[in-house]
């Protein structure tokens, strides 16, 4: 089911070419917190991103940039 999240879901900005990746994105109310947990192998990898005076970001989800920062330390992984 967390792969499906990534190869067809919310979470398909962390997908790493040939590489298998399941993961849960997450966002909180008025975009106050946006998240993403994913899996590479045995590597746990988790991204959380929010101001820490709770300002909404400007439509930040766990999709977008939390997944993408996901794939970036990913493709890093040998």
């Amino acid at each position: 089911m967390l792969e499906a999240v990534v190869s067809h879901g919310t979470g398909r900005a962390a997908a790493v070419p040939g590489r298998a990746v399941a993961g849960k994105t997450g966002t909180t109310q008025d975009f106050r917190d946006a998240w993403f947990v994913g899996m590479l192998g045995p590597l746990v990898i988790g991204i959380w991103l929010g101001n820490d005076d709770a300002r909404p970001m400007d439509d930040v989800r766990g999709g977008t940039l939390p997944a993408r920062l996901f794939r970036e330390i990913a493709e890093a992984v040998p």
